[in-house]
């Protein structure tokens, strides 16, 4: 009996949290960005005539847009294990390339994904290492089981709102995983556990980071998909994936018995930066979230999507990798040094963008998930503009029914986007 009733008292607690969280009201803009792969070529470019590595040039244009989120999340998808650096299968990367990264404007590094133990326990540990002494705040790995029931799900806090992160990944390439570390695996008993931390935590707003899918498919899996509603049926509140380095669909719809709320999931986002080129691995999208707080409700304030494309440049005789927004990078090339011949297949993953994530994206509950035309030389940033439409009808994500005006009920769908390379 008594068990009983300590189960029933913390399903209560936990309702209340869910329902109300802290009384408050604050606004906070999110940016996740995908893979952060280190072959040997990124490293050949960044080494320097001192022995150093310059990882800088390769955020150069995106830097000011990652900046402009309140949080701004990656995936690093190497180690830092030291030397000797090794790219695929079994990665190493110089401690820069994660130093350059958080000057870029990443706050928060997942290091949970199938190449987390390429170079066993020490790799993973030392990687924590560097990420600490940089002040860079990472989950998903941990030197030990405590270690991860102390820091996770990790908690954020900003502009009045408590934001809980939780990462996982569907394994780690075989290796396996000696005691004392930690890797958080995709396990729904686990997840069950996190989600009601999370919630016991007083979060505002929970969001899933998941390594996931199959490498190189351009739509999401089945697997994927029961996977992100059994995330939304138990307290999560958006789901963001990557692992597999090209980029998938977008839902705010997953779960169509659930009328409350919008439910974004974002299967993958592709590489952010990688040696990759053949088959949509040479690009991605970045995924913006804005989140509004009013007393005790969080509602997503919008959403959108910015396609960025990996140029390598020729820079004084050497090659360079650039991250380039894609609608500045097609609308004037010669900011970036790009030539005619490099430009075509830009256009290309421009297009394949456009008919991924418009054309062959429905709309749901009356509105779609839009471009974000960001113009890094030619706008100053308050200024980029949407290139589609995001009907916010205040749901709030924090289990409250929604306060939807009547004739908002009845509004009818806005107007198809523009094709995706008009340029205004």
């Amino acid at each position: 009996m008594r068990s009983k009733a300590i189960a029933l008292a913390l399903a209560a607690l936990l309702s209340v949290a869910h329902s109300y969280g802290q009384q408050g009201s604050g606004h906070l803009r999110l940016v996740f960005a995908g893979d952060l792969m280190g072959h040997m070529p990124l490293h050949s470019a960044a080494l320097q005539s001192n022995g150093s590595y310059d990882y800088a040039p390769c955020f150069q244009y995106v830097k000011d847009y990652i900046q402009s989120a309140d949080v701004a999340i990656v995936n690093l998808e190497v180690t830092l294990a030291g030397k000797p650096y090794t790219g695929y299968p079994c990665f190493s990367a110089p401690d820069a390339i994660a130093e350059a990264a958080h000057q870029a404007g990443f706050d928060v590094f997942t290091t949970a994904n199938n190449h987390c133990m390429d170079k066993g326990s020490r790799g993973l540990e030392r990687t924590l290492d560097v990420l600490d002494t940089f002040g860079i705040k990472h989950l998903g790995t941990y030197r030990t089981v405590q270690e991860r029931y102390k820091n996770h799900p990790l908690i954020v806090e900003r502009n009045g709102i408590r934001l809980a992160l939780l990462c996982y990944t569907y394994g780690t390439n075989g290796i396996s995983v000696k005691e004392p570390n930690a890797v958080n695996m995709i396990d729904t008993a686990m997840m069950l556990r996190d989600l009601q931390t999370a919630r016991l935590k007083n979060a505002d707003f929970i969001i899933a980071l998941m390594h996931w899918g199959i490498e190189y498919q351009k739509r999401n899996n089945k697997e994927q998909e029961q996977v992100a509603r059994w995330l939304f049926d138990n307290g999560c509140d958006a789901v963001i994936g990557g692992h597999p380095h090209v980029v998938q669909n977008l839902t705010v719809d997953v779960n169509p018995d659930n009328d409350r709320f919008p439910e974004p999931v974002v299967y993958s986002m592709g590489n952010f930066l990688s040696n990759q080129t053949h088959g949509g691995t040479d690009g991605g999208i970045m995924f913006e979230m804005e989140l509004s707080k009013q007393g005790r409700t969080t509602s997503i304030y919008s959403c959108a999507y910015m396609p960025y494309y990996i140029h390598r440049a020729v820079v004084d005789g050497r090659r360079q990798f650039h991250i380039v927004p894609v609608s500045d990078a097609t609308a004037f090339p010669d900011s970036y040094g790009i030539t005619p011949a490099a430009l075509k297949p830009i256009k290309e993953f421009e297009e394949e963008i456009y008919q991924s994530l418009v054309v062959g994206q429905p709309r749901q509950r009356g509105y779609s998930i839009p471009e974000r035309r960001y113009y890094n030389n030619t706008c100053p940033l308050p200024q980029y503009p949407y290139a589609g439409y995001f009907l916010n009808y205040g749901y709030p994500l924090s289990g409250m029914s929604p306060v939807i005006p009547a004739w908002r009920k009845t509004m009818p769908l806005a107007p198809p986007p523009p094709k995706h390379n008009d340029k205004p």
